[in-house]
C-alpha cells in the first residue's frame, strides 16, 4: 500500500497546510520546474502543477509534477476537463499515480478562446464532477465505464482536490456545490484568492451549521500583488477575486508597492490562521514564486512535512 502523501498527512492531523504553484513552461526544459520546486519544496506541503493555465499550451503537468517531485516539492496534479476524454484522463491519473504523484486538483480549465491555440476544439467529454467520480471509481478500483470493469492490478492511491469559493454571493449554493464534491470523492478544496479574510469567516460559520457529511478541508487561496498594476487586474479582470479599495489605496501610497503587496499577503494569512475550521492556505504567487518563502516565513507558518 502506498503512504499518506504529505499534504494527506496534514489534512489528516489538522496542521495548518501549505500548498503554492508553479505553472509549466511553454517549452520542454526542465530546469524551469526544478529550480521552482526546490525553492518551493522545503516551505510547503505540496504544489500545484497548472495545466496548460490561461489556456496556453505549455509542459504536461504529469511529466512537470515527476520533475518536481524528483527536485524535492510534492506535487498537486491539476487536471482540466477542457483538453481530454475520459480515456485520457484515466490515463493519465494512472500513469501519476505509477510516478509518485498521487495528490490531483479537477479543474474545467480557462477558456479555449483567451489562450495561444484559439481554434481549438474543448473536449469537455465530461464535467468537474464526472472527473470526481472517475478518480473516485479508479481509487475503489474500478474503469469508470459501463461495465464497471476491474483494474488490472492494485487501485491508485489518490488524494482528490477540487474547487471551491467562499466569497460566493450565495454560500448556501456553493456549500450544497461543496457536498456534491465530497459526495463524488473530494478529499480537500482550494479556494480562489481571498482579500477579504471576515467572508471567509463568515463561511465557514454557515458549513459549521450545515449537514455535511465531514466538515471539508479548505486550502484558501492568497497571493502577493507584485505591483500597484497587478491589484488594479486582480480586482477589474478575475472572476471570484474582490480586492477592497483599501488595499488599492495602500498599493497606491506605499513607497514599494511590492513589499506593500508582500505584507498585505502575510496580513490575511495571519488571519485565515485565527478561522477554526480553516484547514490551510494555498499561496498563488502569479511570476513571483521567488517570494512564497519569505511570505510564509514572516506569517509564522511551517508546513507539516517540516514541523
Amino acid at each position: 500500500m502506498t503512504s499518506p502523501t504529505r499534504l494527506e498527512r496534514a489534512l489528516r492531523e489538522n496542521r495548518f497546510a501549505v500548498t503554492s504553484e508553479i505553472g509549466p513552461p511553454k517549452s520542454a526544459d526542465p530546469s524551469v520546474i526544478a529550480g521552482k520546486a526546490r525553492m518551493l519544496g522545503p516551505v510547503t506541503d505540496a504544489v500545484n502543477i497548472t495545466d496548460n493555465q490561461t489556456a496556453q499550451s505549455r509542459m504536461c503537468p504529469l511529466a512537470s509534477g515527476r520533475i518536481a517531485l524528483d527536485n524535492g516539492a510534492e506535487p498537486v496534479m491539476q487536471m482540466t476537463v477542457r483538453d481530454r476524454n475520459r480515456m485520457a484522463l484515466t490515463s493519465d491519473i494512472l500513469g501519476a499515480a505509477a510516478l509518485g504523484i498521487h495528490n490531483t486538483l479537477g479543474m474545467t480549465g480557462d477558456p479555449i478562446h483567451i489562450g495561444n491555440h484559439p481554434d481549438a476544439t474543448a473536449v469537455n467529454d465530461i464535467d468537474t464532477m464526472g472527473l470526481l467520480r472517475l478518480q473516485a471509481s479508479l481509487r475503489d478500483g474500478r474503469f469508470m465505464n459501463d461495465a464497471g470493469e476491474d483494474l488490472a492490478g492494485e487501485a491508485p492511491h489518490l488524494v482528490i482536490g477540487a474547487t471551491a469559493h467562499p466569497a460566493a454571493d450565495d454560500p448556501d449554493v456553493e456549500i450544497s456545490k461543496i457536498r456534491a464534491k465530497m459526495e463524488a470523492g473530494a478529499d480537500f478544496f482550494q479556494t480562489q484568492l481571498v482579500y477579504e479574510p471576515e467572508r471567509v469567516a463568515a463561511f465557514m460559520s454557515r458549513l459549521e451549521a450545515a449537514d455535511l457529511p465531514a466538515f471539508p478541508k479548505l486550502l484558501i487561496g492568497v497571493g502577493p500583488f507584485k505591483h500597484l498594476r497587478m491589484a488594479e487586474h486582480m480586482r477589474d479582470k478575475v472572476w471570484g477575486v474582490t480586492v477592497p479599495d483599501a488595499l488599492i489605496t495602500r498599493m497606491q501610497q506605499a513607497p514599494d508597492d511590492g513589499e506593500a503587496g508582500m505584507q498585505i499577503c502575510v496580513e490575511v494569512i495571519q488571519a485565515l490562521r485565527g478561522i477554526p475550521g480553516v484547514a490551510g492556505v494555498h499561496v498563488m504567487a502569479i511570476a513571483w514564486e521567488e517570494s512564497v518563502p519569505e511570505i510564509l516565513s514572516r506569517a509564522g507558518v511551517v508546513p507539516a512535512r517540516t514541523a
